[in-house]
């Protein structure tokens, strides 16, 4: 399978995951490494709020670290998407925005109202619930609470507004990058990015909380875009050895939990162990480094992934393959399942409580994505389908 056809067969996948699974196309390299990717970033995102819900906080910010990974991997498939839509201008735009909303706002909006209407806490480990006022959610339901400085009803959704707002940038880097196809150019545009975005925390302020900064997340997104266009330029060629990707991502999040220990518990190896075992929380970094860290380990695995041949190992792809596709809605619906379970219901004890939130999260999951995300991405795909014809038609008129 060429390269090309590969990045088509992905990106088909990634509008419906279920909707065609092509011979063959397990096997290939972007779908079965970026699963892996999605698959690590929603395990960690699920691990880290289970053991913070059980009382256990080991695992320190490595949900952050699973979010991250998120951003990569999001900004890599949408370009392989803008790709296989073979657009440009006002139809490119229009198409990918409105197969985006339809994507992610059916199942974000559903979670808000059950969340309120439940009276859901925010964190299943925090608590009660507390009442986000008609603003906050509006702002929750918009997905716009970093602009409004709005809490998120359900945790998780703090996160989404970035990736909402990367939507309305992602097809004009597209666009761009097509003029500038080089590597330097892409490299100078994520540093660009990044310089912008140190500005912008610059001219806040460090008194500043920096999950409300707009572009904190930027230089993440966009080392996926490098991913990306150093897939392009190094062709279909034979990488490392598939299973050494699954080596590195080890490696990434231990990376991510000793620097993250260090930052918190202390300047040693020996305090950040110690720390760790006492449960000690001290800050000993300036805040600004949270944000160059986060740049900088998003950056690695962006670089880092073109480099490596498919995963072979059928029964990891069969796996990471189902929880990809459902990773949506585990990352949306765990908060409140872990609360329940582990929280409010006290199910004899943690571990059983943790047991039973493992398993309903996977059905509730299951049934989320046959209810709402594939109809949402069905309806988006019919929807942009008629705009782009109807704007087709319009320039040919005009023509």
């Amino acid at each position: 399978m060429s390269e090309t056809t590969t990045r088509e067969a992905y990106a088909a996948d990634l509008a419906d995951p279920a909707s065609s699974p092509k011979p063959g196309i397990m096997a290939t390299r972007d779908l079965a490494n970026l699963n892996l990717l999605r698959t690590v970033g929603v395990g960690l995102v699920f691990v880290g709020h289970l053991t913070a819900t059980m009382r256990v906080r080991a695992l320190g910010d490595l949900g952050h670290f699973g979010v991250l990974l998120f951003f990569v991997h999001t900004a890599l498939v949408l370009m392989f998407s803008m790709e296989r839509l073979a657009l440009s201008g006002t139809g490119l735009y229009a198409s990918f925005v409105i197969r985006r909303i339809f994507r992610i706002y059916p199942l974000s909006v559903l979670t808000v109202l059950l969340v309120v209407v439940l009276r859901v806490p925010s964190t299943s480990w925090g608590t009660g619930f507390v009442w986000p006022g008609w603003p906050g959610l509006l702002s929750n339901i918009l997905l716009t609470q970093n602009i409004t400085h709005s809490g998120s009803v359900d945790c998780v959704l703090c996160s989404l507004p970035f990736e909402v707002q990367m939507y309305a940038v992602l097809p004009l880097l597209y666009i761009l990058i097509q003029c500038f196809t080089s590597l330097r150019s892409t490299l100078l545009i994520w540093l660009v990015t990044a310089a912008i975005a140190g500005l912008e925390y610059w001219l806040r302020g460090p008194a500043f909380d920096s999950d409300f900064l707009l572009l904190r997340y930027f230089p993440c997104f966009l080392a996926g875009v490098f991913a990306w266009r150093l897939l392009a330029t190094r062709g279909g060629g034979a990488g490392l050895p598939g299973w050494l990707w699954v080596l590195v991502l080890m490696a990434l999040v231990f990376s991510y939990r000793v620097e993250d220990a260090l930052r918190v518990y202390g300047p040693g190896l020996a305090d950040a162990f110690h720390g760790v075992l006492r449960n000690d929380h001290r800050i000993y970094l300036p805040p600004y480094l949270d944000l160059v860290r986060d740049w900088v380990f998003c950056g690695i695995t962006g670089l880092a992934l073109p480099f490596f041949s498919e995963i072979t190992s059928r029964w990891l792809n069969v796996v990471t393959k189902r929880v990809a596709q459902y990773s949506y809605g585990i990352y949306v619906c765990h908060v409140p399942i872990q609360w329940l379970c582990i929280t409010r219901l006290h199910a004899g004890n943690v571990v059983v409580g943790a047991f039973l939130s493992v398993l309903l999260t996977v059905l509730v999951s299951v049934v989320l994505y046959h209810c709402v995300e594939h109809p949402g991405i069905q309806c988006g795909k019919r929807l942009a389908t008629r705009l782009v014809s109807g704007i087709a038609l319009k320039v040919r008129a005009t023509g």
